[in-house]
């Protein structure tokens, strides 16, 4: 009898054994190490824009994908519009309602956007995370060395939550978005952040104008079109990881406009 009692307790104690490790195993599946990543990814230089495009063998076509994106992110930094509207519907017979929501954010001149892309230059390039790289420059500058270093960076703490910041004339929004390719976490990152930015004007305008007259109105929405057509991305992120056995990308960006 004693001797059945130690064999239970031994099954026991290894089955507990198998299943701690399993779910170790699953934790340590389901995050992903991010491998080390350029500064320039990390950190944007002035007067730089980063362009991803999906990795292929063609290096040409690696190339081109990534100018385009860069352009129309750059060109969108540079002035945007915003644009989001609401529709809602009910029925008395269903006691439903349907909410559809509509945001857009596009480049204010397809011409701008031509000239950008006419204007970019390839600096620095990685191959990393399935994609390719490219940090482009419109005025045919060089990235300093210290950009060109690859390191693990850990997560910085001002990306822990989405939010918007102002100091003094400075407007810093943080946003995390996240997909199974890379590039559209990265774009709509960038979006979600003018979205932001665009609604903490609108509200400013709309505080601003009571009780004033139509001139000063319309100059106040002037400036502040004015002001929206200088963002910049400032920093970006990427962690990823497995659901579902999908690799998912978290992109996380700080945008960064001067009032």
């Amino acid at each position: 009898m004693k001797n059945v009692i130690i064999l239970i307790l031994t099954l026991l104690v290894i089955g507990g054994c198998v299943t701690h490790n399993e779910i170790y195993k699953q934790k340590t599946q389901d995050r992903l190490e991010t491998p080390p990543l350029l500064k320039w990814i990390y950190n944007t230089p002035e007067s730089f824009v980063v362009g991803i495009s999906q990795k292929s063998m063609s290096s040409e076509k690696m190339q081109e994908a990534a100018k385009q994106m860069a352009a129309v992110m750059e060109s969108r930094n540079s002035a945007s519009y915003i644009i989001e509207k609401y529709a809602a519907t009910s029925s008395d017979n269903t006691l439903k309602s349907n909410v559809i929501e509509f945001k857009l954010n596009v480049s204010s001149s397809p011409q701008k956007t031509e000239q950008i892309y006419n204007s970019l230059e390839l600096v620095d390039s990685i191959e990393v995370l399935g994609y390719f790289f490219g940090l482009f420059s419109t005025i045919n500058k060089e990235v300093s060395t210290s950009f060109n270093k690859a390191y693990i960076q850990r997560i910085p703490e001002y990306f822990e939550k989405d939010k918007l910041e102002i100091s003094g004339n400075t407007i810093n929004c943080y946003n995390t978005k996240s997909s199974s390719s890379l590039i559209s976490a990265w774009e709509n990152a960038a979006i979600e952040a003018r979205y932001e930015i665009a609604k903490y004007f609108e509200k400013k305008v709309q505080s601003a104008i009571i009780n004033t007259d139509v001139i000063t109105e319309k100059r106040i929405a002037l400036e502040t079109s004015e002001k929206l057509s200088k963002m910049k991305l400032k920093s970006s992120f990427i962690t990823t990881e497995l659901k579902d056995n999908l690799r998912t990308f978290k992109v996380y960006h700080e945008m960064e406009i001067i009032k």
